[in-house]
C-alpha cells in the first residue's frame, strides 16, 4: 500500500462528493435566486426611499436592525431638510446646491455599503447552505429540540397495592379497635434511564474480541502510528454512533415507537433506496457472521489450551475444540433463561475487567517492557498505516445497541451523548494501555509470529521471565472470557435481526416453535466456515473490520441523516427538505463530518478491496 494509491482513491471520492453538493453554488440554485430576488427587493424600496424620506420615519427597533441603512438614510435626509428650512432665507441656492450633493454622496455612500453587505450575506447564506443547516420550523416538537423538554417519553409503570386502614380509640376503662375494608392504592413509578448504566453498556459491548487481534495489526506498524490510527478511528466509529441515534430519536418521533432496531432504520425508514437498504442488511448479517467465524475459531483454539493446562492427556483435535467450544455456548444461551444469562455475562464482564487489569499490571512491571524501543523512529512505519484501520473499527464496534441506549435514556439527547462519548473513551483508552504493554513487550521478539498468531505469542512463556507464567495464563483466561461474553451478545444480536426478518416476536409460544431452527441458523454457518479453516480468526475480523463495519456503520448512516436532513437521492427531494423532524442534528458542522466519514469508509472500501483482490500488486506488476 502506497501513499500514491491512497491520494487516488481520495481525489476520486472528493470528486463524488463534490458533485453531491455543487448545486448549493450553481448560478440556478435556489440559494442564490432567493439571494437575488432580496438584493433586487432591497434596492428597488431603496431608490423609492430617496425620494419621500419622510414615508421611512416611523418603524418599529425590530425593524430597524434589519433595515439599519435605510433608516439611517431617511434620518440624516431629515435632519438635512430641517437645516434647509432654518437657512433658505439666507441663501437658498447654495442650501439647495449643499443639500443636493449631501444627498447624492449619502446615496452613492449607502449604495456601496448595502452591496458590501448583500455580498456578505450572499456569501453567509452560501457557507450556510454548503455545510448545511437544518431550519427550526421543520421540528415537530420545538421545545425537545430547544433543550426545554430533555425526554421525549419517560419509562412509567402502576402497581396496585392493597392497604387496611386501622383506627384505634382508648377511653379510661375500655380500648376499641376498628378496621375498615381493604382499598387499592395506585403508585405511579418512574424508571428514568441512568447515564452510568448506558455508559457501562456502550463501554462493555465495545470491549469484544477485536482487542486480541490488535497486536496483530499495529505490531508491524509501531505504536505511535497505531495509537494515531485507534484515536481517527475512535472519533469516526463515535460519530457514527450519534448519528445512529439521532436516526432513532427521528423514526420514534416519526412512528410513536420507542423499541427501533438497527435493521429497522436501514430498511423501513424510506431514508435509503431499496437497493441501498438490501446493502445495510447484507453488511449487517456479514458483519455478525464475520464476526462469529473469529470467534468460533479462537473460542476453540483457547478451549484447547485450557484442556492442556488443566493436565488432562492427550491433545484435541482443533475440530472438536470449535464444536465443543460451540455446543457448550450455544446450549447454554437456549436453555437458560434470559435473566441467568444476563447474570452470568455480568460476572464474566467482571472478570474480564479484572484479568485484564492483571495483565496489564504484570506486563508494564515486566523486565522485558522496551518504553525506548517503543517509541524509537526506527519501529514506526505510518506507510503501512491504512491497513490497521479494519481491526481498529472492529474493535471499536458498539452501534448495534445505541437504539437500546435511546430507548433506556428516553430520548435525552444529552445524556446519550454523554453516554456514546463517555462509554467508547473507556475502551480507548484500554486499547492504548494494551496496545503500549504488548508492543512494548514483543519489540525484541519477531514481530512476524504476531501478525500469524497474536494470541501464541501472548501466551509464550518468553515474555515477563518470572511473571511469564501468571502472564500466560492471563491471557489465555482473559482471550476466553472476551470471546464468549462477546459471542453471547452476537447470538442474541443475530437472533433480534432474524425474527425482525421473518417479523417473529422474541418470546412467547410463536418464538418457541421456531427457537431451534434459528438458534441453528445463527450458530451452524460459523461452525462450519470455521471448520473449514481453524486458523481464520484474524482474517476474519480483518473483513468484517474493511467491509462489514465500513458499510454498515461509516458508508449509510452518513448518508441516511444527509437524506433527512437536507434531502436528495429521488424525486421527492423538496418533500424530504420539508419533512418534520424530532431531534436536531446531534452532531455539528452540518454536512462536513457527513462527507468525511463515507469518504474514509470508502477509500478503506476500495483500498483494502483492490488489496485483497490483488488489483494493486496486478497494476504495479503492469506498470513494472
Amino acid at each position: 500500500m502506497t501513499y500514491g494509491r491512497v491520494l487516488l482513491v481520495m481525489t476520486i471520492l472528493s470528486i463524488l462528493l463534490d458533485n453531491l453538493t455543487i448545486q448549493a453554488f450553481s448560478s440556478t440554485s435556489p440559494i442564490q435566486q432567493r439571494i437575488q430576488s432580496r438584493s433586487n427587493l432591497f434596492f428597488g424600496q431603496h431608490s423609492s426611499q430617496t425620494g419621500s424620506s419622510s414615508a421611512t420615519t416611523c418603524c418599529s427597533n425590530s425593524r430597524s436592525r434589519r433595515h439599519g441603512f435605510t433608516n439611517l438614510y431617511s434620518q440624516i435626509v431629515e435632519q438635512d431638510e430641517e437645516k434647509e428650512l432654518l437657512f433658505s432665507s439666507a441663501n437658498s441656492n447654495t442650501t439647495t446646491t449643499t443639500t443636493t450633493t449631501t444627498t447624492t454622496t449619502i446615496t452613492t455612500t449607502l449604495h456601496n455599503n448595502n452591496n458590501d453587505t448583500t455580498e456578505t450575506n450572499w456569501w453567509m447564506d452560501t457557507i450556510r447552505e454548503k455545510i448545511g443547516v437544518v431550519d427550526d420550523s421543520r421540528m415537530a416538537i420545538p421545545e425537545y429540540a430547544s433543550g426545554e423538554i430533555t425526554r421525549m417519553f419517560s419509562h412509567i409503570s402502576y402497581s396496585d397495592e392493597t392497604t387496611t386502614t386501622t383506627t384505634t380509640t382508648t377511653t379510661t376503662t375500655t380500648t376499641t379497635t376498628t378496621t375498615t375494608n381493604d382499598a387499592f392504592v395506585t403508585s405511579v413509578l418512574h424508571r428514568p434511564g441512568s447515564t452510568m448504566g448506558a455508559t457501562a453498556l456502550v463501554a462493555g459491548t465495545t470491549i469484544g474480541a477485536g482487542i486480541l487481534a490488535l497486536p496483530a495489526a499495529t505490531a508491524s506498524i509501531g505504536f505511535v502510528p497505531s495509537s494515531l490510527a485507534l484515536l481517527v478511528a475512535w472519533a469516526y466509529m463515535a460519530i457514527s454512533g450519534l448519528l445512529i441515534a439521532e436516526l432513532t430519536l427521528n423514526r420514534m418521533g416519526e412512528t410513536g415507537r420507542q423499541n427501533i432496531g438497527l435493521l429497522e432504520l436501514y430498511q423501513r425508514s424510506n431514508l435509503l433506496n431499496p437497493s441501498l437498504g438490501i446493502l445495510g442488511s447484507a453488511a449487517y448479517f456479514f458483519l455478525h457472521y464475520a464476526v462469529m467465524v473469529a470467534y468460533v475459531s479462537q473460542g476453540g483454539a483457547n478451549l484447547g489450551i485450557a484442556w492442556t493446562d488443566v493436565g488432562l492427556p492427550g491433545e484435541v483435535n482443533p475440530i472438536l475444540e470449535q464444536v465443543a467450544f460451540v455446543t457448550i455456548v450455544g446450549s447454554f444461551v437456549y436453555a437458560a433463561k434470559p435473566k441467568l444469562v444476563e447474570t452470568t455475562n455480568n460476572i464474566l464482564v467482571v472478570a474480564v475487567v479484572a484479568t485484564f487489569c492483571g495483565i496489564i499490571g504484570f506486563g508494564a512491571t515486566s523486565p522485558t517492557l522496551d518504553l525506548e524501543a517503543l517509541v524509537a523512529p526506527s519501529n514506526q512505519h505510518p506507510d503501512l498505516l491504512l491497513d490497521a484501520f479494519p481491526i481498529c473499527f472492529l474493535s471499536l464496534v458498539y452501534q448495534n445497541i445505541v437504539p437500546t441506549v435511546v430507548t433506556q435514556l428516553e430520548g435525552d439527547r444529552s445524556k446519550i451523548t454523554k453516554s456514546i462519548v463517555g462509554g467508547t473513551l473507556i475502551p480507548l483508552v484500554m486499547f492504548l494501555g494494551w496496545n503500549a504493554v504488548l508492543l512494548g513487550n514483543i519489540m525484541n521478539s519477531d514481530v512476524t509470529t504476531v501478525v500469524t498468531d497474536p494470541i501464541a505469542l501472548l501466551q509464550q512463556s518468553g515474555i515477563g521471565n518470572k511473571n511469564s507464567a501468571i502472564l500466560s495464563d492471563l491471557v489465555s483466561i482473559f482471550s476466553e472470557l472476551a470471546i464468549t461474553t462477546s459471542m453471547i451478545g452476537f447470538i442474541y444480536g443475530l437472533l433480534d435481526a432474524w425474527t425482525d426478518v421473518f417479523r417473529l416476536p422474541l418470546e412467547g409460544p410463536d418464538f418457541d416453535k421456531v427457537k431451534l431452527p434459528l438458534f441453528l441458523a445463527v450458530l451452524l454457518p460459523p461452525l462450519l466456515f470455521s471448520l473449514n479453516n481453524p486458523s481464520i480468526f484474524l482474517q476474519a475480523l480483518d473483513y468484517g473490520g474493511a467491509f462489514g463495519v465500513s458499510t454498515l456503520f461509516l458508508v449509510l448512516p452518513p448518508i441516511m441523516v444527509w437524506n433527512e436532513r437536507y434531502g436528495g437521492g429521488g424525486d421527492d427531494d423538496a418533500t424530504k427538505k420539508k419533512k418534520s423532524l424530532t431531534s436536531p442534528p446531534m452532531v455539528p458542522l452540518g454536512k462536513i463530518p457527513l462527507g468525511s466519514l463515507w469518504k474514509a469508509a470508502g477509500t478503506l472500501i476500495i483500498e483494502q478491496g483492490g488489496d485483497k483482490l490483488g488489483v494493486w500488486d496486478f497494476l504495479q506488476t503492469q506498470a513494472a
